[in-house]
């Protein structure tokens, strides 16, 4: 059997992004606030674990669907990197950093969930 969510180029930007979110979490926030970095780390989860979830269907709909899970995941982990600002767990710069590489997997979760999306309409 092949999971063929491991071919896929944006299954391992998630998992790269995932680790250098996992890093910063371990690194300067879980011992200052254990929930927070709890929630931050579901949602990287979610990421990449939705990926995988959605590819194991037949149907693009559906898979077009976790994919769009998965964003949203994104956008969960960066507002709670966003939090971790005003709490003044990491700095403005890290924040910073974590965002550009979050604008740049969303940027790859919507163009293969568009891709699913315009196969089943073209």
């Amino acid at each position: 059997m092949t999971f063929r969510f491991k071919t896929f180029r944006v299954y391992q930007s998630a998992k790269e992004y995932c680790k250098v979110c996992r890093d910063t979490i371990k690194n300067h926030i879980e011992k200052q606030d254990r929930p927070l970095s709890d929630q931050i780390a579901r949602s990287l989860n979610s990421i990449v674990l939705n990926i995988a979830e959605g590819s194991a269907d037949a149907s693009d709909t559906e898979f077009a669907r976790f994919l769009s899970i998965s964003i949203r995941s994104v956008y969960e982990s960066v507002a709670g990197f966003d939090l971790a600002v005003v709490y003044g767990y990491i700095s403005e710069d890290l924040r910073k950093c974590i965002e550009e590489k979050a604008e740049t997997l969303v940027k790859e979760l919507s163009s293969f969930r568009n891709r699913l999306r315009n196969k089943r309409t073209g």
